[in-house]
Formats: C-alpha cells, structure tokens, sequence
C-alpha cells in the first residue's frame, strides 16, 4: 500500500467513527427526551386521575374526606415537582408548559384547602411550594 492510500482509509475511517459518534450522540439526546415525556405523561396522568376522582367520588363529601383527597393530588404534584427541581425534567419547555397548572394549583386549591401550619410547615410538599416560588420568580 501507498502512503496515500494509507491516509486516505485513515481519513474514511476517522470519518465513518465521527459519525457513527454523531449518530449515538442523537440517538442518546432522543431517548433522554422521550423518557423525559413519559415520565411527565405518567405524573400527570396520576394527577388527572385524582381530579377525576373528586369529580366521582368526592365532590360532594365532608371537608374531612375531601382532605384525603387533598394528600392525593398533593403527592402527586410532590412527585412531578421533585422531578422538575432535581433536573430529572432538564427540558424547560416541558416541565414549563405546566407552570400555570401549578400556580392554579397552589393558589386556587393549596392555600385555600390547608391551614396556615401546613403552608408553613417546610417539610410538607417542599418541592411543589418551591417549583410554585420558581415560577412566580420569588424564590430566595
């Protein structure tokens, strides 16, 4: 072989690596997106399912019952604010499409459904009061 072939094929070969780099590179930036939706789908899927709970099965309960169902859908926002705030959601249009949903949540149904202890009490639901302090961009 020539000394011209021979950094030819080199340089075919550099080539088809770098792109074969490439091509994983993608694939690799396609899966953390599509494991990003699923995990937002199936978060708000639970949230959804809870609402659609108080429609059946609470809505015309005691307060005391409704503050079951309060805990579920809570815990449910917990869990998907806990994914946004540690970068398990790194997307920010994605985890941001929700903002309004959270900020309804928290103004509309978490202050207005739990005493003063609880909206001050920092060890309960931290993560779904930070994410709602991130949104309304007053977080220290």
């Amino acid at each position: 072989m020539t000394w011209e072939l021979t950094n030819a094929l080199s340089i075919v070969g550099l080539f088809v690596a770098s792109l074969g780099l490439f091509l994983n590179w993608r694939a690799i930036k396609e899966n953390t997106k599509t494991r990003e939706i699923q995990l937002i789908s199936d978060t708000f899927k639970n949230i959804k399912d809870v609402e659609k709970e108080l429609y059946l099965n609470f809505k015309n309960k005691s307060e005391e019952e409704k503050k079951e169902w309060d805990s579920l859908l809570f815990n449910s926002i917990e869990q998907f604010a806990f994914l946004v705030n540690h970068k398990y959601l790194k997307d920010k249009k994605l985890a941001g499409f929700f903002n309004d949903a959270i900020a309804l949540w928290y103004e509309e149904i978490f202050l207005k459904h739990h005493d003063q202890n609880v909206i001050n009490d920092n060890k309960q639901y931290p993560e779904f009061k930070k994410l709602y302090h991130k949104i309304k961009g007053d977080l220290i």
